[in-house]
Order: C-alpha cells, then structure tokens, then sequence
C-alpha cells in the first residue's frame, strides 16, 4: 500500500499533503561520479526531524521509483547499476515517520564528459553537458587535467562559469604517452561539488615496425667508408627510418632517411673524416605510420683505423678476351670514396669505356684492336687531394 501511495506521489505535483503537514525538502543535493567511476547520490540531512528516510526517484520523462533509503541521517546512494557514461536524472523526496511526503526537488544528474583525439593527430578535444538542477546555479566549470608520464595528480587545465563554452581543445605534449580528464562542478553558494566522469585518452597511430635494429657495422679503411648493415620490417611500409651517427661520443646527428621496401638495406658511409674520427656509432630509428612516436635501435659502434697512406697500382697491360688476364682494373688505396673516374680512349681519342665505381673495370673482348689505349683515371685521396693519373695500357691478343 504504501509503495502504491509513494508512485503518486512521485507523479504529481504537488504532492498530496496529508493532515500533519509536509515534511521539510532537504536545501542541498548533488549527483557526482566517483574514483570507481559509479554515479553517487549525496544530500544534506533534512531539517525536519519527523524524516524518516529519502526516495530518489530515476528518469527523464516519468520519475519512477529507483530506491528508499531508511534514515534520517543517511544522505548518500551509490548508483552502481547506472552508467556513468550516460546522462542520468535522479529527484529526491523526504519521508516522515508517519508516510508524509516533502516535494520533489528539481531534477538532477551526473556531468558525462567525452574527450578524443583525431587519428594521428595531437589535439585532444573535450566536451560535456551542463549541470542541470545545482541549488544557487554553477559557479565554476573546471576541466582538470593529469598528463603521463609528467603529472602524479590532477591539475586545473580550464575554467569557466555557466555561460562560457563547455569545451576546450588543446595539444597533447610531446612525450606524453596518456591523458586523464576529468570536469568538476561547484555551487554558487552550497558547498557542493560534482566530477564527471574521467576519460583517458592517448595517441592514436595506425602501426608501427615489428623490429628496430642494425645487424652489423663494419670499417672499410681501404676506401674509407663504414658499411651500416640494416635488416628491415618490409611489412611496415608506411613508416620513415632514420638513421643517426655519433663521432667519437659527441652528440647524435641524423645522416640518412628512408622508405626502404626491400628486407636488407645497407648504407654506406663515407663523410667519414681521416686522421680524427676514430669510434663511429650508430643508431637507427622509425616512427609509426602518423610519423610520431619513434623507437630506436641498440647502439652499435665500429673503430675507422688510421687509413692507408694515398697509393696505386695500374696494370700496363691486358690480354683481351682471357679470363685470368683480361682486366684492367687500377688498385687504389687511400680513397676517399667520393671522386673516382676511370676513363678509357682508343688511339683516335674516341671513349671506349668509362665508370665511376672503384671495383669495376675494362674488360676488352676478343674483338678489341691489340695496341696500345689511353687511360685517365681522377680520384680524390683521403687527405682531401684531387689526382689524375694518365697514360696507356697495352691489349695483347
């Protein structure tokens, strides 16, 4: 019977009052979200002592009976099966000892705060509804902020009162791996507080490379240059590799980048710099798909000895056709591996073969005039000096 009475008394407005009088509406009530992220109900104790307990009543359109809670002096409901991500509307009533009824207070809910960031991008974009039904009105929004790795505790990012703009936008740090927020509502004049809900939210990346690493570094002091051995994740193609050398401990600087599509790639190094830099290190990095958040490779270093002392050695003769005998091919040493022309010229001056690559050379075939043939050949030694031998290498049949 007495559930019956207390659904139409929830329903109408204003209530049945019955022969002893109303009881006294309780002055403050608020809905907030706790640490566990549940709806909590709180409300100050009625100030009539002929109370007894408190109906809340659930729902936007029909307020329907949600819960009784006996008591005078117990003034909280935890509202575990609600979701807090949802905006939920709650009224509460006081009952006497002798089933008399205050009004309904006015309509109240939890703050449902939503956050995001756009795929590969670092602004984060908040929003939440206004409080609706806070005795005296809202004094102060405040969008609170804790940043990881940077922050133990929550800060104050944004504040506003009832008629600013219940959003706020801005860059996620860099470094930042994640972001909490959360909203807090205060009253103009009750001590009163209500948090949202806490949204988490971190970069958003579209993949990343299985592996980062650098299989092997290896010294050419003959040509004065360092081979960097570099397997690679082919199935990670939308990523940027960078690579990043250190000369005998001073700072990182990058020297190569690339989209490397097949699973072995080897750069070659020659801005290697004689008679002063000793230990090259090396250290290889990628980023995701959305070109952030870089990982990096284990260090790997190689000793560039003292490189040999500028020197050559060209062949005066071939013998066109052989196989053991048939390649002219200079011997140079003490490189610096960016300048090497060898140029070959047949007795009317016309050119007969010409490369730029120190392991390849001049092999006549059996049909190559025997006599003798003009040769130039430009190099640039590792002590920085620019040389041209010239002369002439005899094809023997």
């Amino acid at each position: 019977m007495r559930h019956a009475l207390l659904i139409l008394l929830l329903l109408a407005t204003p209530l049945t009052i019955a022969a002893q009088g109303p009881v006294a509406l309780c002055t403050e009530w608020v809905a907030t979200v706790d640490d566990s992220q549940h709806v909590v109900l709180r409300w100050n104790v009625s100030p009539d002592t002929r109370a007894a307990g408190y109906d809340i009543c659930h729902g936007d359109t029909f307020c329907l009976p949600y819960v009784h809670v006996n008591g005078r002096y117990d003034t909280s409901w935890v509202c575990r099966d609600h979701n807090a991500l949802e905006r939920n509307s709650y009224a509460l009533c006081v009952m006497s000892n002798d089933s008399n009824y205050s009004a309904l207070t006015p309509k109240f809910g939890n703050i449902v705060l939503k956050a995001e960031i756009p795929l590969c991008e670092t602004t984060v974009s908040a929003s939440w509804n206004p409080y609706s039904g806070m005795p005296s009105g809202i004094g102060l929004y405040s969008l609170l902020c804790r940043i990881e790795p940077y922050q133990d505790d929550f800060e104050e990012l944004y504040a506003t009162d009832s008629t600013g703009a219940l959003a706020y936008s801005f860059i996620m740090p860099d470094g930042a791996t994640r972001v909490y927020l959360k909203v807090r509502a205060t009253s103009k004049e009750h001590d009163l507080v209500s948090y949202s809900n806490t949204v988490s939210v971190e970069r958003r990346t579209v993949d990343s490379a299985a592996f980062v690493r650098i299989d092997s570094v290896e010294a050419d002091s003959i040509n004065t240059l360092v081979l960097v051995h570099i397997p690679i994740d082919t199935a990670f193609h939308s990523g940027r590799y960078t690579l990043w050398r250190s000369l005998d401990g001073r700072p990182w600087n990058p020297i190569a980048t690339f989209q490397p599509t097949s699973p072995e790639f080897t750069y070659i190094d020659r801005d290697i710099i004689p008679y002063r830099d000793s230990l090259h290190c090396y250290q290889l990095s990628v980023v995701d798909g959305c070109g952030m958040n870089p990982h990096y490779s284990a260090t790997l270093c190689t000793a560039v000895p003292k490189p040999h002392e500028p020197d050559y050695y060209i062949p005066n003769a071939v013998v066109a056709g052989d196989a053991d005998n048939g390649l002219f091919l200079p011997v140079v040493m003490g490189l610096m591996g960016d300048l090497y022309e060898l140029t070959i010229y047949d007795r009317k001056g016309m050119q007969m073969f010409h490369t730029s690559n120190p392991d390849e050379g001049w092999r006549p075939g059996s049909d190559t005039p025997q006599g003798a043939y003009t040769y130039s050949l430009r190099v640039r030694y590792n002590d920085n000096r620019i040389k041209t031998h010239t002369g002439t290498v005899l094809v023997l049949k």
